[in-house]
Parts: C-alpha cells; sequence; structure tokens
C-alpha cells in the first residue's frame, strides 16, 4: 500500500468521525471541511506550522468579515454595503499577504466568507475551523505514521 493510498484511508476515517462528532457538538460539518481545505492548502512543509498559519489566517479573514459585517449594519446603504464586503474586504484580504503569518490568501478568504456564510457567528466560525485546522493536521500525520508503520513491518518480515 502507498502512503497515498494510507493517507487517503485514514482521512476517510477522519472525515467519517468528524461528521459524527461535530453534530453532537453543535459544529456545521462544512466549517470544519473549510478548516480542513485551509489546512491543505497552507503553504508550509512543516505540519505544526502549517495548522498554526492556515489558522492564523482563518482568524483573519473572520476578524474581516466580522468588521465588515458590523460597519455595514451601521450604515444600512446597500451600495456602500457592497462596496464594504466586496471592494475594502477583497483589497485587505490580498494585501495583507505581504506580512509571512498572513500570506496564504485562500485560507484568509475561507476565513472571511465562512464568516460571512455564518451571518456573521464568529465563534462558530473560529471553533469550526480550529477544528478543521486540527482534523487536517491529524489527516497528514495519521498517513505518514501508517505508512511508517507498514514500512516497519515489511523491514521486519524480510529480517524473519
Amino acid at each position: 500500500m502507498s502512503e497515498l493510498f494510507l493517507g487517503s484511508l485514514f482521512s476517510a476515517i477522519i472525515a467519517f468521525t468528524w461528521s459524527n462528532i461535530s453534530a453532537l457538538g453543535g459544529i456545521f460539518v462544512w466549517v470544519g471541511f473549510a478548516g480542513w481545505t485551509s489546512f491543505c492548502v497552507a503553504d508550509e512543509t512543516d505540519s505544526i506550522k502549517k495548522m498554526i498559519k492556515s489558522y492564523s489566517c482563518n482568524l483573519s479573514g473572520i476578524f474581516w468579515a466580522s468588521l465588515t459585517i458590523y460597519i455595514s449594519s451601521l450604515i444600512g446603504i446597500p451600495m456602500v454595503t457592497n462596496l464594504l464586503t466586496c471592494g475594502v474586504a477583497t483589497f485587505i484580504l490580498i494585501y495583507q499577504s505581504k506580512f509571512k503569518r498572513f500570506s496564504c490568501v485562500p485560507c484568509n478568504f475561507i476565513g472571511c466568507f465562512i464568516t460571512f456564510g455564518l451571518n456573521g457567528d464568529f465563534k462558530m466560525a473560529a471553533i469550526g475551523l480550529l477544528c478543521g485546522s486540527i482534523l487536517g493536521y491529524l489527516s497528514d500525520k495519521a498517513g505518514i505514521l501508517a505508512f511508517r508503520f507498514k514500512s516497519s513491518d515489511s523491514a521486519m518480515e524480510k529480517v524473519s
């Protein structure tokens, strides 16, 4: 079995488990999967750094979406609201990528749009995306560990 096969298998098991546990915890399943997606696209090689970076970018997106929603509620003029949500937020989400911590633009957008999709429920967004980052980390490590374990079993069989 290849590392890809084992990684896929363990990711499927983790996804199945998440789908069942998240409902019990009151967290939307898809928010966790969005956080997992963020983990997958974060541009780091070390799994811990990848998890931290993806979640930091998600939090940034949550912040800018929450601020945009708040300002839009104060203004209450549709044209200005459209400018804020589409124009200013997009500019900030991309421009902040000049900082290494927030350089993963897709993760910034995922945090932002999850918050919009949850009608501004930033707590649900933050918790769900954190769970997703952890899921990504677990899936990354589970496949690698399983492959190493399988490889060491094969080596032991050759020795005996």
